[in-house]
C-alpha cells in the first residue's frame, strides 16, 4: 500500500515539476520521502525542486542525504557539484563531479561541468582538455549543453581567437537566439582587431532582446575602437537609459568623450564610474589623464596614489605622479618617483630626462646635465632630450658648437619661428616652444611677441634656469637685455 501511495505521489511531483509548480512539487516528494525515508531517489528529486526555488541549503542537504544513501550515484554526484558551482565553491564543485566521473568516466554532462568549474577559476587549459573529451565522447550531446560555447569561452580568455570563433560559431548552430553567445562572438571579433565584423552578431542579439543594455555596450565599444565616437555615445546612452547602474558604460564612454576631446563630459563619467565601481581601477589611470589636460594636477597626484597605494610598483602611474609633480613645481618629490623607477627600471630613459628637469627646477644644473645625457645615450630617437642635453650645454656656455648652431638660427629667423608657430599649434603648453619663439622674435626685434612669449614660457613653468641664453642679447641687443632680459633673468 505504501509503495503504491509513495508511487501516485511521485507522479504528481514529477508533473508539478515539469510544469514549474514546484511548491506543490515539493509537497509531493515530501511525501514520498516519508513513505519510503531509504529511497535516494526521492532525497535526489526534491533535491532538484530545492535549487529551483534557490534553496540552495536544503538542495545540498537532500543530495547529501542521497549519497549517503547510494555512495554511488553518479546524478546525485553531478548535481551536487552543479549547485556548488552556483554557489561559486568552484573547487567542491570540481571534486564532484571527479567523483561522478570516477563512476561514469564517459559522462559527458560531468565533463562539461567540471570545464565550467575551471572556467570560473580562470584555469582554461584543463577546461579545454575537458571540454575536447566531451566532444569525443558525443559532439551532439555536448553541443547541446554548451560545450562548443564554453570551449569557444576559455579559447578568448586565452587570447586564441580564430579557434574562439570557430567554437562559438559551431555553438551557434546549436542555439541561434542566445543573446550571451552572440555577445561573446562579437567580443572575440572585437578583441582579435577585428570590431567592423563584430557589428553583426551585436545587431542580431539587438533584434533578439531589444532592452540588454550589455548589448548597446559592447557594441558602443566596437564603435569607439572603430572611431565612430558619436555612435558609441548613442549606444553608450542606450544601455545607461536600460540600467543606469551600469559602471563599465560609463567609464567606456569617457574614453569616447576623451577621443572627442571633450575632457570635462570624460570626467563626469569617470566620476560616475568609480562612484559605482571603486574597484574599477583601470577608470583611476584615466581620470588622472583627463585632469592633467585640464591642468587639475593636485587631483591627478591623488588619482595615481591610489594606484600606487594597490600596486606600489606600478611604472606608469609612478612615472606620471612624478611628472604631475613638475607641474606642481614641487621637484623634490618628482625626485623621490623618478629615482624609486630609476631603481626599478635602470633604463627607463624619460625617467632620467624628467629627473633631470626636477634638478633644473632645483637649479642643480650639473645633475640635471648628467641625467639628460644618460637619457639621451639610452634613447636617442627622443629629440626632445638630446635638445635639452644641448640646451642645458648652451647654458653652462660650454664648446661653440651649440652656439654656433644657435648663431645659426639667428640668421635663419623667420623659418625659425615659422617653425616654432606651427610646433605651438600642436601643443600649445609646451614651455620651450614659447621660450625660442621669444629668442627668436627678440632676434627680429619684435620686442612685445618676445616679452609675450618669455612670460608664457614663465606660466608653463619653465625651469628659470633654462632661461640663461636671455645672456646672448647682453652683447647683441643691449638695450632688449637692459630692458627686459635681466629682469627675467632675476626672476
Amino acid at each position: 500500500m505504501d509503495i503504491d501511495e509513495a508511487m501516485e505521489h511521485n507522479k504528481r511531483g514529477a508533473t508539478f515539476a515539469k510544469t514549474g509548480e514546484f511548491r506543490r512539487a515539493l509537497v509531493e516528494f515530501t511525501h514520498v520521502i516519508m513513505l519510503k525515508p531509504y529511497d535516494a531517489s526521492a532525497y535526489y528529486n526534491r533535491a532538484l525542486v530545492y535549487r529551483n526555488l534557490n534553496d540552495h541549503e536544503q538542495t545540498l542537504s537532500d543530495l547529501d542525504h542521497a549519497i549517503d544513501l547510494h555512495p554511488k550515484y553518479t546524478l546525485a554526484f553531478y548535481q551536487r557539484g552543479l549547485t556548488y558551482y552556483l554557489l561559486k565553491e568552484h573547487r567542491k564543485a570540481i571534486k564532484d563531479f571527479s567523483t561522478a566521473l570516477s563512476l561514469k568516466p564517459d559522462d559527458v554532462h560531468a565533463l562539461v561541468g567540471r570545464s565550467i568549474a575551471f572556467i570560473a577559476l580562470e584555469e582554461f587549459d584543463p577546461a579545454i582538455v575537458n571540454l575536447n573529451r566531451a566532444i569525443s565522447q558525443d559532439a551532439h550531446l555536448a553541443g547541446q549543453i554548451g560545450a562548443y560555447a564554453s570551449r569557444g569561452q576559455a579559447f578568448a580568455a586565452l587570447k586564441k581567437y580564430t579557434q574562439a570563433i570557430s567554437d562559438m560559431e559551431e555553438a551557434l548552430a546549436f542555439n541561434p537566439k542566445d543573446v550571451v553567445l552572440l555577445n561573446r562572438l562579437g567580443a572575440a571579433y572585437t578583441d582579435s582587431g577585428q570590431p567592423l565584423l563584430s557589428l553583426t552578431y551585436y545587431e542580431r542579439a539587438i533584434s533578439i532582446t531589444p532592452n540588454a543594455a550589455f548589448t548597446y555596450n559592447n557594441r558602443g565599444e566596437a564603435y569607439r575602437l572603430l572611431k565612430r565616437y558619436w555612435e558609441a555615445i548613442m549606444d553608450f546612452d542606450h544601455a545607461l537609459a536600460i540600467d543606469s547602474s551600469l559602471a563599465m558604460v560609463y567609464y567606456n564612454r569617457g574614453l569616447a568623450y576623451v577621443s572627442l576631446k571633450q575632457p570635462q563630459q570624460a570626467l563626469t563619467d569617470y566620476d560616475r564610474a568609480l562612484e559605482l565601481a571603486p574597484h574599477l581601477y583601470n577608470t583611476y589611470s584615466d581620470r588622472a589623464s583627463v585632469y592633467e589636460t585640464l591642468k587639475m594636477y593636485h587631483e591627478a597626484v591623488n588619482d595615481y596614489t591610489l594606484i600606487l597605494e594597490r600596486n606600489p610598483n606600478d611604472t606608469l602611474a609612478t612615472f606620471s605622479r612624478g611628472t604631475m609633480y613638475l607641474y606642481l613645481d614641487e621637484p623634490l618629490k618628482a625626485i623621490e618617483d623618478f629615482d624609486r623607477l630609476i631603481k626599478l627600471y635602470p633604463g627607463f630613459a624619460c625617467a632620467y630626462n624628467n629627473r633631470g628637469e626636477a634638478y633644473l627646477r632645483l637649479r642643480d644644473i650639473e645633475r640635471a646635465r648628467v641625467d639628460c645625457m644618460q637619457s639621451w645615450s639610452l634613447d636617442d630617437t627622443h629629440v626632445d632630450h638630446g635638445w635639452m642635453t644641448l640646451w642645458i650645454e648652451m647654458c653652462l656656455g660650454r664648446p661653440s658648437e651649440e652656439m654656433a648652431v644657435a648663431r645659426w638660427l639667428q640668421g635663419s629667423a623667420s623659418k625659425a619661428l615659422f617653425e616654432i608657430e606651427q610646433a605651438l599649434q600642436i601643443d600649445a603648453n609646451r614651455w620651450a616652444g614659447y621660450f625660442w619663439k621669444g629668442m627668436v622674435c627678440a632676434t627680429l626685434r619684435r620686442d612685445e611677441e618676445a616679452v609675450n612669449a618669455f612670460e608664457r614660457s614663465l606660466i608653463e613653468h619653465i625651469p628659470p634656469i633654462l632661461m640663461a641664453p636671455l645672456q646672448w642679447f647682453e652683447q647683441d641687443r643691449p638695450d632688449f637685455y637692459l630692458a627686459y632680459a635681466a629682469p627675467l633673468l632675476k626672476r
